[in-house]
């Protein structure tokens, strides 16, 4: 039987092990301050300022110890600054196993970091994250195997499991429990999350979660589940034990978190640093559309599913978005080596730097023994000295122009110099056309594979492109042909990404991802049935894990989002809470006035209806496509941006108006972004 107050006095006594060992880090950084500090004065007063090549050798010998030195006291800082945090909650859990060939039991304590007894090198606290801690996340006692990386599965007898709730350093309460979202222990923490950004779930991860994180399979990653069954929050906990589980070769910066929209960048911003890690870079699919030319706009993806919505003919969609178009372009690409390749003129002041045939030339017939990218940087290594030997002579000419003005301008090497800049700049579109193989037509290329697969298609894409303007489909394809012809545009450091509402990407954007981002495995989480876009592109093909517990809302909103699909498979383990309810516009103001919530949702049909609504409720914030910061408080936004996010309230507006056929899917996703209060507000 767990006693609260053996664990308490447990907890003070690794509270005072924590201020021991901060106490000893301060004086021991207090006291390697001062000696950096009088090192580099030394350094500054025995070399003296001026860089003699004496005083270059002897700071080539000094350097390397003061940068090692300054990196440990950097090292130093953080164990402090996280033994501070440390000290308001040590630990969540502890779980005491018995190993076959033990006597004795031991009782291991789990929290978001390791914490070791200095005197002992005892670990007194594990982190989540090791091995052995995965046998706290199984919901059963008895025997539980765990997987040790590189060594196999091992196995344990699981004897106790108990949860302790602590805040700022105080023991709250502690459970006796098999851990699952069921017991009381977990009930206590389910309290409503939406209050504000996203957290960490590291305290209530259950076992098919758990199998999840750890997975460290080679292969590309896909998991499915309902709403509120923590897809999101368990790919974080998943990056925040990939980053720990190799340390050594990984860090922040060698992960992408590519989002489904701007906001959610924002809304998972503190999930990692709570967990101790560093914030990985996120960015949205439509971002990578500054990978290719400037000369053209393109549309975003919530213009493009307004268009769509609007659309009579969906057939180039469909076209630019399905496996035949990526087949096409690998066929295409496959045979370009041989001929096909749309080459450009290149010209300054409509005088040939280089032709089309030129170019040709060069590419299948002089350099035609070599792969395609390097028959490219051939190319580039001949034009470098033509490009010098112009620019050159460029600059000649206007520094003797400039020498011929009879009023004083400056002295001879001023105006040297003011010819040197004006003919750079001049010339550096065609620097760039060498630097960025811009001589490579990919848009006619483009059109080729369009020619072959839709005339019609094509020449309205031909229409866009003399327009320049884009459509967002148009994105993938000439990404892909971008990375797969010019072999430019490539992130070979990013190791891993994170793709979430993966069911909302097509075969060609998955493709493109693949090709920018070469060297990274995926974890990819969605959902069948959360659909926001009028038209779907089916893209789950790959075996996936499936979550089919719901977490999130109340068991009324999870069984109502179920009954509009006709979902039988989500098992909900929420809260009870008050049902879902009709409400008229009236009494949906009335309702709102007397409202006391950050985190209430206004769902309105598209983004015109939106700005309407707005005019007319003057205390709410209007979400628009281009906002990057998630806004507490009450929102008002377009029915498919609120894909992700979750809320204590939230009202549909015009629910009456949707086709509960049609947009079951659309109707099921807004739905299920609410936690505890969800109303159904008929038109005006």
């Amino acid at each position: 039987m767990v006693s609260k107050e053996q664990e308490a006095l447990h907890l003070e006594g690794v509270k005072s092990l924590i201020d021991i060992i901060n106490n000893e880090l301060s004086g021991e950084l207090e006291k390697t301050t001062g000696e950096l500090i009088e090192e580099r004065k030394f350094a500054l007063e025995e070399l003296g300022s001026v860089i003699t090549d004496d005083a270059q050798i002897e700071y080539s010998q000094v350097l390397p110890s003061l940068k090692f030195q300054e990196e440990l006291q950097v090292s130093r800082q953080d164990v402090k600054n996280s033994l501070g945090k440390m000290k308001d909650r040590p630990y969540f859990g502890a779980v005491t196993i018995k190993d076959e060939d033990e006597a004795d039991s031991e009782k291991l304590y789990i929290g978001l970091n390791s914490l070791k007894d200095p005197s002992t090198n005892d670990l007194i606290i594990y982190d989540w994250r090791t091995p052995i801690a995965s046998t706290y996340y199984a919901n059963h006692l008895g025997r539980v195997e765990y997987e040790v990386p590189s060594v196999g599965l091992q196995s344990v007898d699981v004897k106790e499991r108990i949860q302790l709730v602590i805040e700022k350093g105080e023991l709250l309460d502690v459970f006796d429990s098999e851990l699952y979202i069921g017991d009381d222990a977990l009930q206590h923490l389910l309290v409503d999350t939406a209050k504000d950004k996203m957290k960490s779930i590291v305290t209530t991860i259950q076992e098919d979660q758990n199998r999840i994180i750890r997975q460290n399979s080679a292969q590309d990653l896909l998991v499915l589940g309902p709403p509120g069954s923590g897809k999101t929050s368990v790919a974080m906990q998943r990056i925040a034990y990939l980053l720990y589980l190799h340390r050594h070769k990984m860090n922040a910066d060698n992960m992408l978190f590519i989002t489904p929209n701007e906001m959610f960048g924002d809304y998972i911003a503190e999930v990692l640093p709570e967990l101790g890690e560093a914030s990985i870079n996120a960015m949205t699919f439509y971002r990578l559309h500054d990978k290719l030319s400037r000369r053209y706009e393109f549309e975003t993806l919530f213009q493009h599913i307004e268009r769509m919505r609007r659309a009579a003919d969906t057939t180039a969609y469909r076209l630019k978005s399905s496996h035949d178009m990526l087949n096409a372009i690998n066929r295409h690409v496959a045979k370009l080596a041989d001929s096909g390749i749309k080459f450009r003129t290149i010209k300054i002041k409509d005088e040939p730097f280089t032709t089309a045939e030129e170019l040709s030339e060069l590419f299948y017939h002089k350099f035609k023994d070599s792969p395609i990218d390097s028959r490219l940087k051939k190319i580039q290594v001949e034009f470098w000295p033509r490009y010098k030997e112009v620019l050159n002579k460029a600059i000649k000419e206007r520094t003797k122009a400039l020498k011929r003005v009879t009023n004083y301008i400056g002295t001879d090497a001023e105006l040297e110099k003011q010819a040197e800049q004006e003919k750079t700049r001049q010339f550096r579109v065609v620097k760039n056309y060498i630097k960025r193989l811009e001589f490579i037509n990919i848009e006619k290329i483009y059109l080729d594979i369009l020619k072959q697969l839709n005339p019609a298609v094509r020449a309205a894409t031909l229409e866009s492109l003399r327009n320049r303007q884009l459509n967002y489909e148009d994105i993938a394809p000439l990404l892909l042909l971008t990375v797969k012809v010019k072999g430019l545009q490539r992130e070979p450091k990013i190791q891993h990404l994170i793709i979430d509402e993966v069911q909302d990407y097509s075969p060609v954007q998955l493709a493109a991802i693949t090709a920018v981002f070469p060297n990274a495995r995926k974890t990819m989480l969605g959902d069948r049935n959360q659909l926001v876009h009028p038209v779907h592109i089916d893209t789950m093909e790959t075996t996936a894990l499936e979550l089919t517990k719901s977490y999130r809302s109340t068991i009324e909103i999870t069984e109502f989002t179920k009954s509009l699909i006709g979902n039988t498979s989500t098992q909900s383990l929420g809260v009870h809470g008050d049902e879902v309810k009709p409400l008229s516009f009236t009494h949906f103001k009335e309702m709102l006035s007397h409202l006391d919530s950050e985190s209430v949702a206004i769902i309105a049909r598209d983004a015109d209806h939106a700005q309407m609504v707005a005019a007319e409720l003057p205390d709410v914030t209007l979400l628009t496509h281009d906002q990057y910061t998630f806004t507490k408080g009450t929102i008002l936004m377009p029915n498919y941006m609120s894909k992700g996010f979750e809320f204590t309230y939230v009202f549909i507006l015009d629910y009456d108006l949707y086709d509960k056929d049609k947009d079951k899917f659309l109707l099921y996703t807004v739905a299920s972004r609410a936690t505890r209060h969800l109303y159904l507000v008929e038109t005006e």
